[in-house]
Parts: C-alpha cells; structure tokens; sequence
C-alpha cells in the first residue's frame, strides 16, 4: 500500500452511513411515537367515559362523537410538538404514522374497556 492510500483509509471508515439518523432526529421520532400513543390512550379513555354523550335517545351511539374525540387528539398533536419544540413540518407519510398509531391506541383501549364493562354486566 502506498502511503497516500493509508492516509485517506481512515476518512473513510469513520464516515457514518448516509442512512443512519442525528442521534437528535431519533429520539424526536421516538418522543413523537410516545405522544401518539399516549394521545391515543387518553382518547380511549374520553370516549369510555363520555359514552352517554355519544349516544342519542334511542339508546344507541352513533360513533360520531368517537370520530371527533379521535380526530382531535390527532390535531392536538401538532400543537404539543410545538410546546416541546420538536420539529412539526412532518412529511405526509409521518403525520399518517402518527394518525394511525393514535388510532390504534384509542380503539384497543376503548375496546378493552368496553369489554370489561360487558364482562361485568354478565
């Protein structure tokens, strides 16, 4: 090996991969899920609790009011970014991600609590 080849070796094993996230965007990621899931879970808990404003005077609820409380712990997660200062302009694939994770938390949570309550009821 040349010595001119020796030199520049190193340069290149130290250079991280492109594909490798700031240590920073990572744990932003990582905050940004556990807002989601949280949301999620406290969306689930309204929609159990308030279940009597979901429903109209036939007895049966119209899902109307879950949808709604559901779409707003969506939104309100842009405004809690603010308040952490973490980065806000998401992609559309990211805001989908956090959508979705909302949404699978509020429905499992809903769900088991709904559950119990048939349980008991039995």
């Amino acid at each position: 090996m040349t010595e001119e080849s020796l030199q520049t070796a190193p340069e290149s094993v130290d250079a991280a991969p492109a594909s490798v996230p700031e240590p920073d965007d990572y744990t932003g990621r990582i905050i940004r899920t556990i807002i989601a899931v949280v949301a999620g879970f406290f969306a689930g808990l309204v929609c159990y609790f308030f279940e009597g404003m979901a429903t109209n005077s036939a007895g049966s609820g119209s899902g109307v009011f879950a949808i709604l409380v559901l779409i707003a712990a969506i939104m309100i997660q842009k405004h809690i970014f603010m308040a952490l200062r973490l980065r806000y302009t998401l992609e559309k694939k990211d805001w989908f991600y956090q959508g979705f994770m909302t949404f699978s938390f509020w429905f499992v949570t809903w769900t088991i609590l709904l559950t119990g309550t048939a349980l008991k009821a039995a």
